[in-house]
């Protein structure tokens, strides 16, 4: 019998993995001066532990600001962090709007700024993808890990 119990909870492991891994998700976002990121959030839906990475060379930053209205008068006077490293990756830990912000030169205020709005799991629902997107391919690549995660557990179970 316990036996049957190892199985039993070597299938939930399974899983409960699988669906961790479905659950959180990673965005990158290719920073530079010369993107638009205004609409950012309404064509990427982000999530309570989701994770974004922005990805840039020289001279590029990436500072949190604390506030909207620093981040609408692109003031890095009070910072919660800056990073320069080029791989910056930020963890939502809760629900709310966060500002990022390039302070090289006049970055900012030509518009290399993101506000994004992590909702807490299933408050809203993700925006589609376009076609042929990575968004799209992300997806897919999440379907294929659930798909098969869950026939492991299920050949698991079968053993029985």
């Amino acid at each position: 019998m316990s036996a049957l119990l190892v199985k039993a909870l070597a299938a939930l492991v399974a899983m409960a993995a699988v669906a961790e891994l479905a659950a959180a998700k990673n965005h990158t976002i290719q920073w530079s001066v010369s993107a638009n990121y205004g609409d950012w959030s309404s064509s990427n839906a982000v999530s309570v532990g989701d994770t974004v990475v922005f990805t840039y060379g020289p001279p590029h930053t990436v500072n949190e600001l604390p506030s909207e209205a620093d981040y609408k008068a692109c003031s890095f006077d009070n910072s919660v962090s800056s990073d320069q490293s080029g791989n910056t990756a930020v963890t939502f830990d809760k629900a709310g709007t966060r500002y990022f912000a390039c302070a090289a030169a006049s970055h900012c205020s030509q518009g290399q700024k993101v506000a994004i709005t992590a909702a807490a799991p299933g408050d809203s629902p993700a925006p589609k993808p376009k076609e042929n997107s990575a968004a799209a391919a992300t997806m897919a690549g999440l379907a294929v890990k659930l798909a098969l995660g869950l026939g492991v557990g299920g050949a698991v179970l079968a053993a029985f």
